[in-house]
Order: C-alpha cells, then sequence, then structure tokens
C-alpha cells in the first residue's frame, strides 16, 4: 500500500516544473492528500518546523522508516500545500521524539 503511495507521490514529480509557474503554485494540495494518502494527524511537527501557524505534518510508516510529510498554509494557492517529504528510520524518529508522540 505504502509503495502505491509513493509511486502516485513519484508520478506527481514532472508536474513539480509546472508548479513553479504563478498561476500553479501547489501541486499537491492537502485535500487530494488527504483522500489519496494513508497517513496519521499528529499535533506538531518534529522539530516544531513549521510552527502551528505556519504549517503542519502528517506521518505515515513505509517499512522501517517513517515518512513526514510537511504542509505550509498558503494563502495564494487558496489552503494547504505540500512542502517536503521528509524520512527518518524507524529507531531514530523514536529516539528523537519518544514513544509518546503528542504536545
Amino acid at each position: 500500500m505504502m509503495k502505491r503511495v509513493l509511486a502516485f507521490l513519484l508520478a506527481l514529480a514532472p508536474l513539480a516544473a509546472a508548479a513553479q509557474a504563478p498561476q500553479a503554485r501547489c501541486w499537491i494540495d492537502y485535500a487530494g492528500f488527504e483522500e489519496r494518502v494513508p497517513h496519521l494527524d499528529i499535533e506538531r511537527c518534529p522539530g516544531n518546523d513549521p510552527t502551528p501557524e505556519q504549517g503542519f505534518c502528517r506521518i505515515a510508516l513505509q517499512e522501517n522508516s517513517v515518512l513526514i510529510y510537511v504542509f505550509r498554509h498558503d494563502q495564494q494557492a487558496g489552503g494547504p500545500c505540500l512542502v517536503r517529504i521528509d524520512r527518518q528510520y524507524f529507531n531514530d524518529f523514536v529516539g528523537s521524539q519518544g514513544t509518546i508522540y503528542g504536545p
């Protein structure tokens, strides 16, 4: 399942170049992500980047890794946009964030 999600995101990569045009700022908006990508909602982003005022994060497990999807609020795009995907090994994530993830 996660391989299909990653394949979906990689398939969208060519659209990133088009996203640089002024009329297409957000190449993956949160509504599309929410509908298509299995994930867990979290209260805060690791390292508090971005802050809750700036955006939010979602996580997903893929094999022995944690994928951290980072969204920023973007008024020009009309809502939150995916700005990056970070990957951490599960043990590194748990070592830095703890076993109970919350505020």
